[in-house]
């Protein structure tokens, strides 16, 4: 005997349908409790719901891409720019920059570099400028008539910060 369309549906099933609607429910409202800025006792139509969850779904990917992308800028190698001796031949000036969180450049192992060349710092100072940080040394010559080797002074510097 065939079932006609009349007979009523399994109990079984009807059980199933409940528990389904009742768990997508709570699936909606922990949803909602997440993404939305309404108030959440303010019940939103599912679609305006998943819109949301869409946008800050998107929002979120935005910041990530925007936190790596800062992540990569301040993760910058040191580089030495210039070490320039002056037109006297008495002045040394270094400038080296590196990224702002860059925590590895020990600038007291500069300065033994430059007195192990026999190079007297007169100043140093730093500044930062966006994500970058920019050292400049000035220095001289511990004894004028010895002078310095500008480019021994600027190639260990560059060994130096190539270890790092």
């Amino acid at each position: 005997m065939k079932p006609t369309s009349s007979s009523p549906p399994r109990p079984g099933r009807n059980l199933t349908e409940k528990n389904r609607r009742q768990q997508m429910k709570d699936l909606y409202r922990r949803l909602a409790s997440l993404v939305s800025r309404k108030n959440t006792l303010e019940k939103s139509p599912a679609f305006d719901l998943l819109g949301e969850a869409t946008d800050y779904i998107k929002q979120l990917e935005g910041n990530v891409n925007e936190l790596k992308a800062r992540k990569d800028s301040l993760q910058l190698p040191v580089v030495i720019i210039s070490v320039n001796e002056s037109e006297t031949g008495e002045i040394l000036e270094i400038n080296i920059v590196c990224g702002s969180e860059n925590k590895n450049l020990k600038l007291h192992k500069v300065f033994c570099i430059l007195k192990e060349e026999g190079v007297e710092v007169v100043s140093a100072y730093s500044s930062t400028m966006g994500l970058k940080i920019y050292h400049t040394i000035l220095s001289k010559a511990f004894s004028p008539r010895l002078g310095m080797d500008t480019n021994r002074v600027q190639e260990r510097l560059k060994n130096f910060i190539s270890s790092i």
